[in-house]
């Protein structure tokens, strides 16, 4: 029986069947489980002899067909990497990628910029066409191939859990960044409530990323080699850097001062930019775990941002 993660493209392929007047046969069944179920990037012959091991009875024909209406109805996508076979990928809530292949040894990393896509959106924009899809493939020769070095078949992961995985570190880098900060301001803030208001928030952040921590080693444990395997999701760090406040304005004549509320309100910016950037940053993909990994740390910062509205209010009241 497949597991519950497999159904929903179960479901969707059988759909696909009975809107195209095609039938539902045990043979195609096993092959899209057999596909669903192996990770990498497989030719035909790849998915025909992993069907035989469990129905001799199955003809490649009957792979390759199936493999093509897989396609056509989004769970697989169709990828070359130079060495003249066409191979198939998962492709259903698996965020759009591309890949960059050693031409000698054909091994491929997969790799998904939001920034390359933002210039590709441009300039397609620019020529006003309307985008069916688009592949971007750099092919060179890797390091090991370079080096003339021995290397060990790699390990094929789940590209929705690598993306997982990336999501959570970008979530994390933001956290410790913001923590810095606070911790920084704190230090220099010749003000006591304000010092103390500072380094209440990067307490409770300070906890927040060890759930994330928890959470990231969990993932990793799931799958061996998930924590080696090579960067995923590309982002410019910069990014969250331009989201640190300025905190020049609290200077003069040497001293830094930011009393209790300038405190809140510097960190309620902050935190609002960063819910912001990354419920933007999540728009940007389709629905994975990644994404709803940068919508959880989006909600989280949401529920800090009403707790500390709270706090300011409540410095507002005249006592």
């Amino acid at each position: 029986m497949p597991d519950r993660r497999l159904k929903e493209e179960i479901e969707l392929f059988h759909s696909f069947l009975r809107q195209n007047g095609l039938k539902k046969t045990y043979q195609k069944d096993l092959i899209l489980e057999t596909f669903l179920s192996t990770e990498g990037h497989l030719s035909v012959e790849d998915v025909y002899a992993l069907v035989k091991r469990r129905d001799k009875r199955v003809g490649i024909v009957t792979v390759f067909r199936t493999l093509k209406s897989l396609t056509a109805c989004g769970i697989a996508r169709e990828i070359t990497l130079g060495d003249g076979l066409t191979r198939f990928e998962h492709s259903y809530h698996h965020p759009h990628h591309h890949h960059i292949v050693c031409s000698e040894c054909h091994k491929a990393i997969e790799f998904v910029s939001p920034e390359l896509e933002r210039i590709q959106a441009e300039i397609v924009g620019k020529y006003r066409f309307q985008p069916v899809n688009h592949r971007f493939q750099i092919f060179g020769v890797c390091e090991d191939c370079r080096e003339q070095r021995s290397t060990v078949e790699p390990h094929e992961h789940d590209t929705e859990k690598i993306f997982a995985r990336d999501a959570m570190k970008m979530a994390l880098c933001m956290e410790r960044r913001g923590i810095e900060f606070y911790r920084t301001a704190a230090e220099r803030n010749s003000d006591a409530q304000g010092r103390e208001m500072l380094e209440r928030i990067a307490r409770e952040d300070e906890q927040y990323v060890s759930e994330l921590e928890n959470e990231l080693e969990a993932l990793c444990r799931q799958e061996r080699g998930l924590d080696r395997a090579p960067m995923f999701l590309h982002f410019d760090p910069c990014e969250l850097e331009n989201l640190i406040p300025d905190l020049r304005a609290f200077e003069s004549g040497g001293e830094f001062r930011m009393d209790a509320r300038s405190s809140l309100e510097v960190v309620l910016g902050l935190k609002q930019k960063a819910a912001d950037f990354f419920k933007q940053y999540a728009d940007k993909f389709i629905e994975t775990e990644g994404k709803r990994i940068f919508n959880r740390f989006v909600d989280g910062e949401s529920r800090h941002i009403g707790l500390i509205g709270r706090r300011l209010e409540e410095m507002m009241v005249p006592s």
